[in-house]
Order: structure tokens, then sequence, then C-alpha cells
């Protein structure tokens, strides 16, 4: 995912040849890369030293830097100008935070034995 992200180049886009030809660009990734991302949904079961919220991120990554490349290979200026790849940073940023980042950021921090309001009767 990482060697995806950094390899992003807008200006590999789909385009025509001279010869009038479709060339269907790749985003600047290569086959390699894309083959790999392809593929983690299928061997995250394997990985069973992650816990299933850790698995289903790793799968929304996978997802969300796929569609990055495709978006940036099919038509970067209306990604780009529309905020497309942003939204979809911004899904990153979310899925790759701990798990300790992902609740409420107002939310006062609750110690063993202490009581909430909901545990109060």
């Amino acid at each position: 995912m990482e060697t995806a992200l950094g390899s992003l180049d807008a200006a590999d886009c789909d385009r025509m040849d001279p010869d009038g030809r479709l060339v269907e660009g790749a985003g600047g990734v290569d086959a390699g890369t894309m083959s790999t991302l392809a593929v983690v949904p299928c061997v995250l079961s394997d990985a069973d030293w992650l816990t299933p919220d850790q698995q289903i991120r790793l799968v929304a990554v996978a997802a969300v830097v796929n569609g990055i490349v495709r978006l940036l290979a099919d038509d970067p200026g209306t990604a780009i100008l529309h905020g497309l790849v942003a939204r979809m940073c911004a899904t990153l940023n979310r899925a790759t935070r701990p798990d300790d980042q992902r609740r409420d950021p107002h939310a006062r921090p609750v110690f063993p034995g202490q009581q909430t309001v909901g545990s109060m009767r």
C-alpha cells in the first residue's frame, strides 16, 4: 500500500496513442503492486494474529488505495478538481487510526472502577 501511494502519478492516465488506440494508464503504479493489493482480502483470513476489526480495516485500506490509483489513471483532472482523492485520503486516515483514537475525541476517559452516567442506578 505504501509502494502504491508512493508511486502515484496523475500523468500516467488513460490516453490515446498516435494511432488513435486507447492506452490504459496505471496511475503510476506497476502491475505487481496492483496485484498485491488485489489479493489482500484473500489472504487476511490466514492472518489470525489480527483482530477482525484490524482485518476489515486492512481490506478497506487496500480498496481505497486501489480506488485512488484507478481514479488517477481514469480521469485525474476530475478526481483532483472535485476533491475525490482528498476524500479518499480522509477515509484512509480514519481507517488507519489506532483503536484508541477511533472513539469520540471529545469523550472523557473512563478508568477501571469508575462509574459512568449510564452505569449509575
